[in-house]
């Protein structure tokens, strides 16, 4: 029986102070003096919770997996109810929920390691209050003043929770063939369709839950153009009680991973019709959706992390205690002990760690683009956000199964059983590149959109910090960085020069699609290389500590065995895209 997950605060609080440094936000008026106040209670606490209310129901909730009951809604696994309950009493549901909606109004740094533990504790649970972050900002941004102050409140709280409805049974990732309808109706709307793959979209932790649903108005133009945003509850408040809404759950899936999360059909609308208000301006639902999907799609980068953790600390804990093989006296020795499974632990503990400090660098510069004084600061804070967004989600998720099939390699026969925590974890994982929008339409919107819409302003920009973090490290070849200093200054240079070349060639119909998914990972390799080499000079401020020297060897085994895999990117981009574009459909 594996043990509780244990949160890794030291490194966490590394990674936060290296974040708010490198986004600038250590600057903005209060944030530092916020986060050294409260960031190590909040860490401290947040780890006692994961570790005894969460990862004790992680294992239970994927042996009795939520269920729908006839007539009687969703049921989740034994503990979740009492579990939830716990995590609102406490706090943890209000965290950086608005001061003004009845929040603690925390920075989204200082939630993002919160967030980190939730999911290597238990992932499951952990997508029930994230999807409440994102709701939060669609009312803020979005919603008219009668619904912000009616809804706001209650799910910054975790009174109620939000679920988020986009996907229909003929539209996928497609969102320009969903046909929910909402037609008016007096000072509302009804809704009728069809939803699925809807995460938490009913359960028995609260009395309501708040559905964001995109729909169609009797006039509206085909294609996403014609899509408005819906806030339709479960049950509606009124005169002092709570009113059922015509929405139920036809069933929940069956899934190979995070099966406490109930991923369930949802019907709107099979009686007289499913009430709803609109959020935003008819026709522009999709764009308001968006607020809340990025908030996911860096929650989604951050649930992978979290599991990336607990991949390691499995995997180390078995290495270090499994009998296996003899030295060369003949005495027996722990895994740990051979070379192969060195390398995986140390892969795993390379990405793992790059992963932490790139995904807090992204809720950083959220926090500096809402939080700083100065609009020029804001506007620069959005364009590195907006570039590291799919970047976080995407290579992290990715990262999340490589390092979860590692922990699955080092546990050997063991960790192919279902008894094995780590094969929950690899199952698990799979769903972080598929969520959210798959990582393939990531990799399309880092390279069409946030490279090549500004021409590369922002790809430019983050290069020149890349640059800036390598020059800072040793020149002396006999250094253990310095192979980190010259990985990193060639494949910056590099990358922008393929960037450069990739806007400068005539329009081709699969260009975007071809390079898109190794110009993703390409980039996650370089910038995981550039948090390294921020980590490793700050570690060399103190060389006397152990921790130090274990983050320099760290950062040296990156720039030998990760930073490598970007000439792989490099050449399929240069040199192999063409063959995707090559053969007809038939033949592949």
């Amino acid at each position: 029986m594996s043990s509780s997950y244990e949160a890794p605060v030291a490194l966490m609080r590394l990674a936060l102070a290296q974040a708010a440094q490198t986004s600038g936000a250590h600057v903005i008026e209060g944030y530092g003096e916020t986060l050294s106040a409260v960031a190590e209670p909040v860490l401290e606490g947040a780890a006692r919770f994961a570790a005894e209310a969460l990862s004790p129901l992680n294992r239970l909730g994927d042996r009795l997996p939520s269920h729908l009951e006839l007539g009687g809604g969703v049921v989740t696994p034994p503990g979740f109810t009492a579990a939830y309950r716990r995590f609102r009493e406490d706090g943890w549901a209000s965290l950086s929920a608005p001061a003004e909606r009845g929040g603690q109004g925390l920075p989204m740094l200082l939630a993002a390691p919160v967030t980190e533990m939730w999911a290597g504790a238990n992932l499951s649970f952990a997508m029930c209050p994230e999807l409440a972050v994102g709701a939060l900002e669609v009312l803020r941004a979005h919603a008219p003043p009668e619904l912000l102050e009616r809804y706001a409140p209650r799910i910054a709280s975790g009174e109620w929770t939000a679920a988020m409805d986009l996907t229909e049974p003929q539209a996928g990732s497609d969102l320009s063939l969903i046909r929910t309808r909402a037609e008016p109706h007096g000072d509302a709307w009804r809704l009728r369709g069809r939803k699925v793959f809807i995460s938490w979209g009913d359960h028995d932790l609260t009395d309501n839950i708040v559905h964001f649903v995109l729909a169609r108005t009797p006039e509206a133009p085909a294609g996403v153009r014609g899509l408005s945003l819906f806030l339709v509850p479960k049950k509606i408040p009124a005169h002092g009680r709570l009113e059922p809404n015509d929405i139920q759950a036809l069933s929940v899936d069956h899934k190979m991973g995070i099966r406490a999360s109930p991923t369930c059909l949802m019907a709107f609308g099979d009686g007289e019709g499913a009430r709803g208000w609109l959020i935003g301006r008819v026709n522009e639902g999709l764009a308001c959706m968006f607020t809340m999907m990025n908030h996911m799609r860096l929650g989604v980068g951050l649930h992978s992390l979290g599991l990336s953790e607990r991949a390691l600390q499995l995997a180390r804990a078995y290495a270090r205690q499994r009998v296996q093989g003899h030295d060369a006296s003949g005495a027996s020795r722990a895994i740990i002990a051979h070379a192969d499974v060195r390398r995986m632990l140390l892969t795993m503990k390379a990405l793992v760690h790059a992963a932490r400090a790139l995904a807090y660098t992204a809720a950083a510069a959220l926090d500096v683009s809402q939080r700083a004084a100065e609009p020029s600061a804001r506007e620069k804070a959005l364009r590195r956000l907006d570039l590291l967004t799919p970047l976080v989600k995407a290579w992290c998720s990715d990262t999340a199964v490589e390092v979860a099939s590692l922990g699955v390699q080092v546990h050997g026969g063991a960790g192919y059983v279902d008894d094995s925590e780590i094969s929950q974890l690899y199952r698990d994982a799979r769903i972080g590149p598929i969520f959210e929008g798959t990582n393939y339409i990531q990799a399309q919107d880092l390279l069409a959109r946030k490279v090549f819409r500004d021409a590369g302003a922002a790809l430019r920009t983050l290069l020149e910090d890349i640059g800036q973090a390598a020059r800072a490290l040793p020149q002396d070849t006999s250094d253990p960085l310095w192979l980190l200093r010259e990985q990193l200054l060639q494949e910056a240079a590099r990358l922008g020069e393929t960037a450069a070349a990739l806007m400068a060639r005539p329009p081709e119909p699969d260009l975007i699609g071809a390079a898109a998914h190794h110009f993703l990972h390409w980039l996650g390799v370089l910038a995981g290389g550039w948090q390294w080499a921020l980590t490793a000079a700050n570690a060399r401020a103190v060389p006397e500590a152990a921790q130090s020297r274990s983050l320099i060897a760290t950062a040296a085994f990156y720039a030998a065995h990760i930073l490598p895999r970007a000439r792989l990117h490099q050449a399929v981009i240069e040199r192999g895209a063409q063959a995707l574009a090559a053969p007809p459909a038939e033949d592949i």
